[in-house]
């Protein structure tokens, strides 16, 4: 596994780089200040994945989770900051990230999310899932739609307009097919869908997906 950190707090970042140098899985991590940084290194070597701030001086992390998402898709992005402001989240997610974790996760949760999203597959910690699903004032609508579905649930309707197989689905979360039937039955009912597609649109039109 091989990652890139970017964040202009020194101390963080190589906090941050002795921590997840222990994981078993990660053979290389390298660590920058800036997000132009990222997007230059990324032209001639390769990475799994992006851990980023949001908040970064001369590119922020959107700015810099845009251009990752646009050039080079294939990695994934992983937002970690103390920013828990719900536009900011739907931004970061909008904008192409796979994951958003505040900065007071602890390691499990933190290794938990890596894993994820090495595996091709989305992590948002509970706490951000609340915050984004939480009543606002000019969001009721969509909040209270989100608010219905559980975070797991959310994984497996992410997936699901993905194009992925229940077969693939099941595998990718290591459950059983029919705990993925399970939750398959429980979006449709909950959200008034008779068909898979109506899962779809509903996921691309809360930007849970491209």
């Amino acid at each position: 596994m091989r990652i890139i950190l970017v964040d202009d707090h020194h101390l963080f970042g190589q906090s941050l780089y002795s921590l997840l140098i222990q994981m078993p899985d990660v053979q290389h991590i390298t660590v920058f200040k800036r997000g132009q940084e990222v997007l230059d290194f990324l032209e001639n070597n390769e990475a799994d994945m992006v851990l980023s701030d949001l908040q970064m001086p001369e590119m922020n992390g959107i700015e810099l989770t845009t251009q990752i998402h646009e050039c080079f898709p294939e990695v994934r992005v992983l937002i970690l900051t103390i920013d828990d402001e719900p536009h900011k989240i739907r931004q970061a997610i909008s904008a192409g990230a796979s994951g958003y974790l505040l900065k007071d996760t602890d390691r499990a949760e933190l290794e938990e999310a890596i894993r994820k999203l090495y595996q091709k597959l989305p992590y948002y910690s509970e706490k951000v899932l609340k915050i984004i699903t939480t009543n606002h004032a000019g969001n009721n609508q969509i909040n209270n739609e989100l608010a219905q579905i559980s975070s797991r649930e959310i994984e497996v309707l992410k997936l699901i307009a993905m194009e992925f197989s229940t077969n693939e689905i099941a595998d990718k979360l290591f459950v059983s097919v029919n705990t993925i039937e399970s939750h398959r039955k429980s979006l449709m009912k909950k959200l008034d869908m008779k068909n898979v597609v109506g899962l779809i649109k509903f996921a691309m039109r809360h930007k849970l997906v491209d």
